[in-house]
């Protein structure tokens, strides 16, 4: 299917689609080869502030990590890995409205026990699995699984393992980005990329990788032991200046606590997409406590598997409770300001 529209010179074809939504309110439009989406208001309404269900998910299959990293907004914390089970539970309520989920959690998601079956699981819902890795001990078969992925991103540790996993996802025809932590220690090496040049040297080839995705660090989990790596408002100010007008050799990208920091004109604002927690996205942990945002504590969650007449389905906890909408009422006051104060 392809989204027209009418112009002066006749139709023109935005996009093609394979995946629609649509109430009252709203029409959503996803490619689920690509990753085109497109969400718009209609009868009238403006584009909507909040989703019937989150089109992105954010899903903790990991338990637990050997790697130990010392920034982990995850902490060291152990516990199970989610089961396949529970994963086909979460999917089977939202795949006719979620389009994407980011496997995640505590460790690298290619090393679940069950990850084939569950991008398999995905792909047969019409749901997009992406995934974030360090990429130590990438195996060929890991490699052959994550063909099936929308993207894959490795965390930029500049280590040899580092790389190894970059060229190795490149060479198998892998959407492939780079995931950077922003810190103050690291801002140097940032803008250095945003000025077009090539910090990781002849390790990574900027023009076969996607695109350089800026993660903005928060003080959780161990890295609430490094209050001292938060960038300065000086450093946040010199990277919204040269994002705007980067001439780096791939994409650039940003997670939405970055982007809020992004000062940029009204003419730009379409461009840029702030605080989605509760609005358009959602976590869900290992032991399936759904919150807002994987940076919120269990203050803020609500197990999807704890109630006195059966489970909680993500709708009611999305629609209903009490936690997801206070994130909303900040957001609505102010949609660039954290409501973690981050």
């Amino acid at each position: 299917m392809k989204i027209l529209k009418a112009s002066e010179n006749g139709i023109n074809v935005i996009a093609k689609y394979d995946k629609y939504y649509s109430n009252d309110d709203y029409q959503m439009y996803f490619n689920t080869e690509s990753g085109f989406e497109l969400i718009r208001g209609i009868n009238g309404k403006p584009d909507p502030f909040c989703l019937d269900m989150p089109a992105l998910l954010d899903v903790g299959i990991m338990g637990h990590c050997k790697n130990k990293c010392d920034i982990c907004y995850q902490g060291h914390y152990k516990e199970n890995h989610m089961t396949l089970d529970n994963f086909k539970f979460i999917v089977d309520q939202c795949h006719s409205h979620t389009n994407q989920i980011a496997l995640g959690g505590r460790g690298d998601p290619n090393h679940h026990p069950n990850f084939k079956e569950i991008v398999e699981y995905c792909r047969s819902k019409q749901v997009v699995p992406n995934y974030t890795t360090s990429g130590i001990d990438l195996t060929d078969e890991q490699i052959e699984i994550s063909k099936l992925c929308g993207a894959v991103a490795v965390s930029d540790y500049s280590k040899d393992f580092t790389y190894d996993a970059i060229r190795r996802f490149q060479t198998a025809g892998i959407k492939t980005n780079m995931h950077f932590v922003f810190t103050c220690n690291s801002a140097f090496k940032a803008f250095s990329f945003l000025k077009g040049h090539n910090p990781w040297n002849d390790n990574v080839d900027l023009d076969k990788l996607n695109a350089v995705i800026f993660l903005l660090f928060k003080p959780v989990g161990k890295g609430s032991l490094h209050e001292e790596l938060r960038p300065s408002k000086d450093q946040l100010q010199t990277f919204s200046d040269l994002a705007l007008n980067n001439k780096a050799i791939s994409k650039v990208g940003m997670d939405s606590c970055l982007a809020n920091h992004i000062e940029v004109p009204k003419n730009m604002e379409f461009f840029i997409t702030t605080c989605e927690a509760a609005r358009q996205s959602a976590y869900i942990s290992p032991s399936m406590e759904m919150i807002p945002c994987s940076f919120m504590d269990k203050v803020y969650s609500t197990n999807l598997q704890k109630h006195d007449f059966g489970r909680h389905t993500i709708f009611a906890v999305w629609k209903l409770f009490d936690t997801f909408q206070q994130v909303r009422i900040k957001l609505k006051l102010n949609p660039k300001k954290c409501p973690l104060g981050y």
